[in-house]
């Protein structure tokens, strides 16, 4: 039995079904989220999104894992949800595909423009996937967050 290493999440996409590079993120800055306080809005001072469509039931920062707490330590804002009820969806449902059967990760920039979709991806996956995002915070930032993860990220 072997083990593959990857420094980089390998399977982003420009187009994934309705969701396309560059369209407006799930969430943005100040955007209602129906959980209570400190978590009813999307934070004004996040550097960057992350919104996890399929994985978790409903989380939102460090509550959803190891990614969350990676993302959180980043400066950004991550939620995920199931696709139950009024989940924001980018339309999947409208053109009748089976939202229950996906799993999908979209990152965005601080102008909340979609910039990274992963088709399958995990928010466990997170730490992985934001190697592919450097850009979006400083190389200190990421690295002095790198380095709080247990080794099995590294």
């Amino acid at each position: 039995m072997g083990t593959v290493l990857w420094e980089k999440y390998p399977f982003g996409t420009k187009q994934y079904k309705t969701i396309k590079l560059g369209m407006p993120a799930a969430e943005k800055a100040g955007d209602l989220t129906g959980w209570a306080p400190p978590y009813d809005k999307v934070f004004e001072e996040s550097e960057f999104y992350v919104y996890s469509l399929g994985d978790e039931t409903m989380c939102i920062g460090s509550d959803c894992g190891v990614g969350g707490y990676f993302v959180e330590c980043l400066g950004g804002w991550i939620s995920g949800y199931k696709a139950i009820g009024d989940v924001f969806d980018y339309g999947l449902r409208n053109e009748g595909i089976d939202i229950n059967k996906q799993k999908i990760i979209t990152i965005a920039d601080k102008n909340a423009k979609i910039v990274g979709i992963y088709p399958g991806a995990g928010i466990r996956n997170l730490p992985y996937i934001m190697r592919n995002h450097r850009n979006l915070v400083s190389n200190n930032v990421f690295k002095k967050c790198l380095d709080l993860l247990p080794s099995r990220w590294k």
